[in-house]
């Protein structure tokens, strides 16, 4: 009998199953590449760089990708230095880095709830103890709450959020209330870990990143490539700011540098230009899949559930009923042969009631449009055998 993941590396491990429709992965589809220019990337760079392509260099990465982060950072309202760009294994490897840079085991964080059980699964490593502050679409926390949480003891070392698009709730700081974060974080002297993996997908409506209202000296900046261009160069980046060489250090100390062919590939990409077409593209896609599935979603969800759209991204946050029936949706949905992640794995303490996120973009149209009606038909069998429904709101 097929068991639903608890962990991140179940969930990974469960993407390839091609019997399966997986809406539990927060991965995108590869239907959508830029398959032309990776492979005009990767000949150009073979044919000119080969040698260097396959030689050590600098830890902090290679100089022609930092350049070209560089060019990228400057639209969205990031101006820094090729020398302030650490390149990293993904989001992942850079939220690994500066997590484990700035803390240490019996700290306290101040983050999200609900949060990405990626960043759970780091700080559980380490050790930390958690403050948290809730959050969702049209519910997100406004800098009063931040403050509150900030102010109380012990003294926190370190706030994480994800400012655009959060994993898995989908709420988006508003811009006026990033730059009064970080003023609120630089009085405190607790600095600020800001993801941003998600930022390009939200479009025209993105705000500019809290980064953008810092010298460094306060907001620790994270993001990858790995959601938009191709998740399998492996291609993140952070900005630690005056951490810097403390954040290099442990990184060398871990890997040496990141994969060199990877780096070379992504700074030919984005010197292409093809960039800005190819997230216009994605944008437009994703919308499509979201509208796709909040029809299902608004015509079948049981009463006492609800969805929010985020206006971006790939992913829903469904939440409603009894937490208790959480891991039998995901048991019975797999054993229909789809994939949803029960929300448990989102939170730092047990949530209160039922919660699931639902990845958009992985499935077809077709095994979308099926995968959701099989998750909604099983939700409400759980529900009304748990007795854990109430009035339903779609927002």
């Amino acid at each position: 009998m097929p068991i639903a993941p608890a962990r991140l590396l179940d969930l990974m491990r469960q993407t390839e199953d091609p019997k399966v429709i997986n809406l539990a992965a927060g991965i995108p589809s590869s239907d959508f590449l830029p398959l032309d220019a990776l492979k005009s990337a990767v000949e150009g760079e073979l044919a000119s760089r080969a040698r260097e392509m396959f030689s050590y260099h600098r830890p902090e990465g290679a100089a022609k990708l930092r350049e070209a982060i560089q060019g990228y950072l400057a639209p969205r309202g990031v101006s820094v230095a090729p020398s302030e760009v650490l390149v990293t294994t993904g989001c992942t490897g850079a939220l690994a880095t500066m997590m484990s840079t700035i803390l240490k085991k019996g700290d306290t964080v101040v983050c999200e709830a609900p949060l990405y059980y990626g960043q759970l699964e780091l700080l559980r490593s380490i050790g930390v103890k958690f403050r948290t502050v809730n959050t969702a679409v049209g519910q997100e926390p406004d800098p009063k709450r931040w403050e509150k949480a900030l102010k109380a003891k012990p003294k926190p070392k370190l706030l994480i959020v994800t400012s655009t698009l959060s994993n898995p709730s989908g709420a988006t700081l508003k811009e006026e209330w990033r730059l009064m974060l970080v003023e609120i974080c630089r009085k405190a002297g607790v600095p600020i870990l800001e993801d941003d993996i998600y930022g390009d997908l939200l479009g025209r409506a993105r705000p500019k990143p809290m980064r953008a209202f810092d010298d460094g000296s306060t907001v620790l900046y994270v993001t990858s490539f790995s959601k938009t261009v191709a998740p399998g160069l492996r291609i993140g980046f952070a900005l630690p700011g005056k951490w810097m060489d403390q954040a290099a250090d442990w990184q060398c100390r871990q890997t040496i540098h990141g994969g060199v062919p990877p780096e070379y590939v992504a700074a030919a990409f984005l010197r292409s230009g093809r960039m800005e077409s190819h997230l216009e593209m994605l944008q437009s896609v994703y919308a499509k899949r979201r509208e796709l599935a909040l029809g299902i979603l608004s015509r079948e969800l049981p009463e006492g559930v609800r969805v929010e759209d985020p206006k971006g991204g790939y992913m829903l946050w469904v939440r409603g009923g009894r937490a208790q029936g959480m891991d039998q949706v995901a048991k019975q949905c797999l054993e229909q042969g789809v994939a949803v992640v029960g929300g448990g794995i989102f939170f730092a303490e047990p949530p209160k009631e039922a919660c699931f996120r639902l990845n958009c973009a992985r499935a077809t149209p077709e095994d979308l449009a099926r995968g959701v009606g099989i998750f909604c038909r099983v939700l409400k069998v759980v529900l009304a055998r748990t007795g854990g429904r109430k009035n339903r709101t779609l927002a």
